[in-house]
Parts: C-alpha cells; sequence; structure tokens
C-alpha cells in the first residue's frame, strides 16, 4: 500500500518545526534538509500573492531519481511504496537530484552520498507507519499528514467538499459541463 504526505498550505505558518523534527529524528547533519519549508509568491504590487509550502520526498509512483541513478541505488519499497537511497550502492552523482523536480535528493558532504526523506524509517530509528511521521507529529497546525494515500486521498476530496461548500452558489465548472455534456445520466 502506497504511503505519502499531504500538505495543507492554508495551515502552515512557517514555523520550520517539521525541518527541525525531521532532522533530529533522522540526525541529519548540518547541510542536507530532507525536509524544507519555502514560501511562494506570485503577483505583483499591490495584488501580491504568498503561501508556505512543506516539501519533502513525494515517495512519486514512478520516482524520476530512481530511473536517473546509474547504479540502483534508490529502490522503492513495494510493501509501502517508500523510495529508499542505499548508502552502500550510492556514488554521490547527483543525477537523482537532477531528476527530482521537487530537488529532494540532497548531498551528505560528510557522507559524499545522497540522502533523502526515508519517510521516518531510518535504519535503527524506524518510525511504525501507524503513528505520525516526525514532521507530522510536530506540525502545530496539522499542515502535514502522512499515511496510506487511498486515506489521504479522502482528506484531499474532504477539503476540496468543504471548499464548494463554502461558495455562493454552484461552481461555473459543474454548470458549464451538465451544458456541454449533458446530466451524466444513462442514456
Amino acid at each position: 500500500m502506497q504511503h505519502g504526505f499531504y500538505f495543507d498550505h492554508t495551515r502552515c505558518v512557517k514555523c520550520h518545526a517539521c525541518e527541525i523534527a525531521c532532522k533530529s529524528w533522522n540526525e541529519v547533519e548540518v547541510g542536507p534538509r530532507w525536509r524544507e519549508v519555502v514560501k511562494i509568491e506570485s503577483g505583483t504590487f499591490p495584488d501580491v500573492r504568498a503561501m508556505n509550502v512543506s516539501m519533502a520526498c513525494m515517495h512519486c509512483g514512478d520516482a524520476p531519481c530512481r530511473s536517473a541513478c546509474p547504479v540502483t541505488a534508490i529502490t522503492k519499497r513495494a510493501e509501502d511504496g517508500i523510495v529508499v537511497v542505499d548508502p552502500d550502492k550510492c556514488i554521490g552523482c547527483g543525477f537523482c537530484t537532477w531528476a527530482c523536480p521537487f530537488n529532494a535528493p540532497q548531498l551528505s558532504a560528510a557522507a559524499g552520498k545522497m540522502e533523502k526523506c526515508n519517510f521516518c524509517q531510518t535504519p535503527g530509528r524506524e518510525r511504525p507507519l501507524h503513528l505520525p511521521r516526525a514532521c507530522e507529529e510536530i506540525c502545530p497546525t496539522g499542515a502535514i499528514r502522512s499515511g496510506p494515500m487511498t486515506e489521504l486521498a479522502r482528506l484531499g476530496r474532504e477539503s476540496a467538499a468543504a471548499r464548494l461548500g463554502s461558495m455562493q452558489g454552484l461552481p461555473g465548472l459543474m454548470i458549464q459541463a451538465q451544458q456541454s455534456f449533458g446530466s451524466g445520466g444513462a442514456d
């Protein structure tokens, strides 16, 4: 069963507690960040928008970092979908970082190897999958959730439904779809 993260940017206050918890739990040295809070800004004055996003490895279904690794040091575990780096195989070439759209793999200066979020499965410090990840557990606003993707998809649908429920009237997309494609009933 594929595991992953759900992140609600409307709750993130950029406190960086998730970064600190990740480094602490996984004993990550100074330098690499397996999780990093970034601020994304758009627009021009006076119409400026900003949001905070806590980024980490997304444990992609078809992980581009895995395909880019010339020595097969990156694998995806069949039982839980977690993408892991084998430090004994890694040569520190950086191809995985170039391939990753999230820039998740980070070079450890001390080890000369790539490392990244391992879903708190650091050898000797494995966190049971039914418990929150370190970043999730410490987040004061509940912006980060982890678990099976089926459960996280349900959270996403509930969040979308809540946003639709707070809208005045019906969303235009639904009206346009019915006009263009019919009611969706059996013909």
